[in-house]
């Protein structure tokens, strides 16, 4: 596929978030403290989108069942049971004055 350009660099602020679909794949891009994350929309407990999770202090918080995840890693938070898998995390790629995926 390529590089998949999914917002423009002038529309970015802490606090942005947004989900994008790219083929089959359903993506959440979030700028938090000047940092951009892209990660997967799903949460692996339910298959919950985590539009509308909650994001502070790096970690995203599913609005289903409260669990968290790290934004840079899409782990787990350490309140949560090690059982449960990981949050795909994407690398973010700058091309011009946009901002994307590479897949």
């Amino acid at each position: 596929m390529g590089f998949q350009a999914l917002e423009k660099l002038h529309q970015l602020h802490d606090g942005y978030k947004r989900a994008f679909r790219v083929g089959q794949l359903e993506l959440l891009l979030i700028q938090e403290e000047g940092r951009v994350y892209l990660l997967e929309n799903r949460c692996p407990h339910m298959e919950a989108p985590l539009t509308y999770g909650r994001v502070q202090n790096g970690q995203i918080r599913c609005p289903m069942h409260g669990i968290c995840f790290e934004l840079a890693t899409g782990k787990c938070g350490p309140a949560t049971p090690g059982s449960l898998r990981a949050v795909k995390t994407y690398i973010p790629v700058y091309e011009g004055n946009t901002v994307g995926v590479v897949l």
